[in-house]
């Protein structure tokens, strides 16, 4: 499930910041936390996959702007539904019946809007001084918790083993420019969470009456928490040197006395909301760190903040192959050993024996972890040229690379043995050199935004990572990918003359490979893996998950729930097709989803079977050896090209007669899914009639994979931004 953060037009680059990491160190272990624009709340299928949708601090009109209309009609009937909304600053005047901002001054804004989670209205700025796109507003200020809300004792909303409770009754969070929320108690549905502690404000200064900060409000099933206070700021991430701030001991120091209790507060906040926390020795752990008093381990699994990038570790299968690779990095390098890319720069280590520089991502005026999202993007990675053996486990504690290449070599003398006729197996080059990093910005981006180093790569190339800090997805998605997904990128080329296999069904291929690495083994072929068109894999939720729970009956369908996908970017250079394959699958991992191994537990535990579970090293390898296989019969076969497929694709995928309604058309039309056209590899569909059976003479209507978006629970087809 994802936590979608609004980025578009209004929002503050630093709330926004502050907002998506805070939230990676306290839920990102259970969701992946995305950015999501304007366009994309308009047009993409997000409800069903939605534990929460935030908008952040910023600016309001803007919001109205781009968001009015049909998009606050989703946002509002997904809340309405069962969902979850968190309005901060900015976001909480928006999620108000109307606002009333700076009466009387030049910055005034007031008016109604469309939301309305909140009744009532929303009045600020509370404390004085604010100014757009400045901290010279900025303010620690105290807030009285409600503690029927909070207390130990009250724990009618959390999930069982959260200790939610808090044992406090106020505390210090970041403040500018935010509003309180007025007569917030005489409205039904209405619970104030927090009020501003009894001080004097520019709005009413000699009123004694508590403001309510933060508010709950009860929307149909859903609920939607507001606030005018930034409890998601992270007093460490600003830099108490800014003037703005005024004099130390400042705003910044003054929050940093009460930082544990802010990040208690803020989970306490989410776990009420319904959402799966970090235990509290993470929030311990991660305190600690910040200030330096402690080395405590987190535990297995959890994301402290977006963890900072370790090096690459490039290998080979045989020590020859990283030998020749090395000719090629260091003939792309300066006399510094630096390879300078468009999208990044790489600094190449000799060995494994020479020291690993430290390069700084910001600038001496930066705070640490600000700039973070952007500043990995540019900082110097380092390559360590592993030319004899991969590197000790020592150095790649999450990810054995000498055992990788173990199981390749294996899992290809398998695919011999089982095949007597597939006498190639010896010459098959998919990952016979690997680049890992434990944490890496993209494995996706480090290829494919760097062309000049991707088209000097050989065929089969793999860079893989068990952290993703900017992963890539299909669109404007990004993310932070939790411990226990394989993900991977694979330099593919493609021949532009096999015109009997257009490189369009490479993503159908790998897909396609994906399961059946796993299914097409002895034992293994009950396990429920499925593909959606055109890119993702699926599973039959286990019984133990929470989907099944929430959605059994007697005739309901099993729930199917995502737990992979893959991405393709292509380049043209000459005579063929310079690919980048991005595959991303939980393998290890129970949450934000469900996992390969989890389903194999669920598996065994179910049939009495003691099938082995897969570590990232052998999942890995068989699913590169199952691809190149795929796709050198794809290049083959008789000229054939997708259609040798079509039986083993389509037993696998979940949508087979399927009716479904086409929103790219005006009017909608509703029609039946036929398959995959073997020339472009469209989605065939003919119309049918109100009761789902074919016309006779049916037009058919065929739909682009990467054009389109596929909302299967809701059986809609619509338009891809």
């Amino acid at each position: 499930m994802n936590i979608l953060v609004y980025s578009g037009d209004g929002t503050s680059r630093t709330s926004l910041i502050h907002t998506v990491n805070t939230l990676r160190s306290l839920v990102g272990q259970h969701y992946d936390v995305m950015k999501i624009d304007a366009t994309g709340l308009l047009t993409e299928p997000w409800e069903d996959s939605t534990s929460l949708l935030v908008i952040p601090g910023g600016r309001d009109l803007p919001f109205t702007r781009d968001l009015n209309g049909a998009t606050n009609d989703r946002i509002r009937n997904y809340v309405q539904s069962g969902g979850r909304f968190f309005g901060i600053c900015a976001g909480a005047y928006y999620g108000s019946d109307r606002i009333s901002f700076e009466l009387g001054r030049s910055l005034e804004v007031q008016g109604p809007r469309e939301l309305k989670f909140f009744a009532g209205e929303c009045r600020g700025a509370v404390y004085p001084g604010f100014v757009y796109e400045s901290e010279s507003g900025a303010n620690a200020v105290g807030i009285l918790l409600n503690q029927e809300v909070f207390s130990r004792t009250q724990h009618q909303q959390l999930r069982q083993g959260q200790d939610a409770g808090l044992d406090f009754v106020e505390t210090k969070v970041y403040f500018n420019g935010g509003g309180y929320f007025v007569d917030a108690d005489k409205y039904p549905g209405t619970t104030v969470m927090a009020w501003y502690k009894n001080e004097p404000t520019q709005i009413e200064p000699d009123s004694s009456e508590l403001k309510a900060a933060m508010i709950a409000c009860q929307v149909g099933q859903g609920l939607a928490v507001l606030t005018g206070v930034h409890p998601e700021y992270n007093a460490a991430h600003l830099d108490a040197r800014n003037p703005e701030y005024g004099p130390q001991p400042n705003v910044v120091n003054r929050l940093l006395e009460r930082e544990y209790e802010r990040r208690l507060f803020l989970r306490s906040v989410l776990a009420k909301m319904g959402l799966n926390v970090a235990p509290l020795e993470t929030v311990q752990a991660t305190v600690a760190a910040v200030n330096g008093t402690t080395e405590v381990q987190l535990p297995p699994g959890a994301i402290q903040g977006v963890p900072s990038i370790t090096p690459l570790f490039l290998a080979s299968v045989q020590s020859s192959y990283t030998a020749e690779l090395t000719r090629t990095l260091l003939g792309l390098a300066n006399g510094q050993g630096q390879i300078q890319e468009v999208n990044d720069t790489f600094q190449l280590v000799p060995s494994l024996q020479h020291p690993i520089p430290v390069h700084n991502p910001t600038s001496p005026a930066t705070a640490p972890g600000l700039e973070q999202e952007e500043g990995e993007e540019k900082i110097t990675k380092n390559i360590v040229l592993c030319a004899d053996a991969p590197p000790p486990t020592t150095m790649t504690p999450e990810f054995n690379m000498a055992h990788f290449f173990q199981h390749l070599e294996l899992t290809r003398q398998q695919l011999l043995a089982s095949n007597a006729s597939y006498r190639f197996s010896n010459n098959l080059s998919f990952g016979n050199s690997l680049l890992y990093g434990q944490v890496v910005t993209s494995t996706q981006t480090m290829l494919d935004k760097n062309f000049g180093l991707c088209q000097k790569l050989p065929n089969g190339f793999v860079c893989n990572a068990t952290i993703q800090v900017s992963g890539r997805g299909r669109g404007r998605n990004s993310w932070i990918s939790p411990p226990g997904c394989l993900q991977f990128s694979m330099v593919l080329r493609h021949p532009v003359k096999a015109v009997h296999a257009s490189a369009v069904f490479v993503q159908y291929l790998v897909a396609l490979a994906v399961v059946e690495s796993v299914c097409s083994l002895p034992g293994y072929e009950d396990l429920p893996l499925r593909l959606k068109w055109p890119n993702d894999i699926y599973a039959e939720a286990p019984l133990d998950h929470p989907s099944q729970a929430q959605a059994a009956t007697a005739t309901a369908a099993p729930k199917m729930i995502k737990i992979g996908g893959v991405l393709i970017n292509s380049n043209f250079d000459g005579s063929e097709f310079l690919l980048v394959v991005g595959c991303g699958v939980n393998a290890t991992n129970p949450n934000p989803t469900t996992s390969i191994n989890h389903l194999i537990r669920h598996h065994n535990k179910a049939t009495g079977k003691n099938l082995a579970l897969f570590s990232q090293e052998t999942l890995l390898a068989h699913i590169l050896v199952k691809f190149e296989q795929l796709h050198r019969q794809f290049l083959g076969g008789d000229g054939t090209g997708f259609a040798q497929f079509e039986q083993m694709y389509y037993r696998r995928w979940l949508h087979s007669d399927a009716l479904v309604t086409l929103t790219t058309m005006t009017p909608h039309r509703r029609v039946r899914i036929k398959g995959v056209s073997l020339d472009y590899g469209l989605l065939r569909t003919v119309a049918v009639d109100d009761q789902g059976r074919d016309l006779m003479g049916g037009e058919e209507y065929r739909l682009q994979p990467d054009g389109n978006s596929f909302d299967m629970l809701k059986g809609l087809i619509s338009q891809k931004a």
